[in-house]
């Protein structure tokens, strides 16, 4: 078995996802309390701040101040533009 890898300069291409930023869009409140965060992934080095995939995060603020995670989705046809998993394993 191979140990995990840092992902740096010698084992790993960035791509224009993997340079993107995230930037929220729009914030509302659901009914039951829960907040979802519509947010962009813009890839400011290479797209000119187009955004390469839209998703929805939704989530609870707790108590205590923390944030529970509820969920992510992917909007629209983002899914195809998300590279293939690039493992994380030694030589």
């Amino acid at each position: 078995m191979q140990e995990w890898e840092r992902l740096g300069c010698g084992n790993y291409a960035p791509s224009f996802f993997g340079t993107s930023v995230p930037e929220v869009t729009q914030i509302r409140e659901n009914e039951d309390g829960t907040f979802t965060l519509t947010a962009d992934a813009v890839c400011q080095a290479i797209l000119c701040n187009d955004a390469a995939i839209t998703h929805e995060l939704t989530v609870r603020c707790l108590e205590n101040g923390g944030i529970q995670y509820l969920g992510n989705q992917i909007l629209e046809d983002g899914m195809l533009n998300i590279p293939k998993y690039q493992y994380r394993t030694g030589k």
